[in-house]
């Protein structure tokens, strides 16, 4: 499940009084001023991943990025559309797009993409 976090949010007075709110109800606490960092920035990791030392954090973001790129263009039937690719890559004979894409697929859904690894197994057990 995505959760999304703004980068910059609205900082509420009310909630960010001094100490004693009865002397202070003019003043806000100098940290209630600056600009909240969200929870999901993370700039050790960013800077990680610029350097390429955590390639599987890099792939699990372009898998997501195509699997949202993909639900963008065609909505609800985006994992069939990845099914769809899937199979064709692996009548190919590519491997490396198919397993690509039945993970595109599992990010949409996963029932789907196992359903389509059994099928894939099952063609490889009887062409053997």
């Amino acid at each position: 499940m995505l959760h999304f976090a703004p980068r910059y949010g609205i900082i509420s007075p009310c909630l960010h009084w001094g100490q004693n709110r009865r002397r202070n109800r003019d003043t806000l606490r100098s940290h209630a001023l600056r600009a909240a960092r969200a929870a999901n920035d993370n700039g050790a990791a960013i800077a990680a991943r610029k350097s390429g030392a955590n390639d599987s954090e890099a792939y699990d973001e372009a898998l997501l990025a195509a699997a949202l790129r993909l639900f963008a263009a065609h909505g609800l039937s985006a994992a069939q559309r990845a099914c769809e690719a899937a199979q064709i890559a692996a009548d190919a004979g590519d491997s490396a797009k198919a397993e690509w894409w039945i993970a595109v697929c599992a990010m949409l859904d996963g029932p789907k993409a196992k359903a389509l690894q059994g099928a894939f197994a099952a063609r490889a057990r009887s062409q053997a």
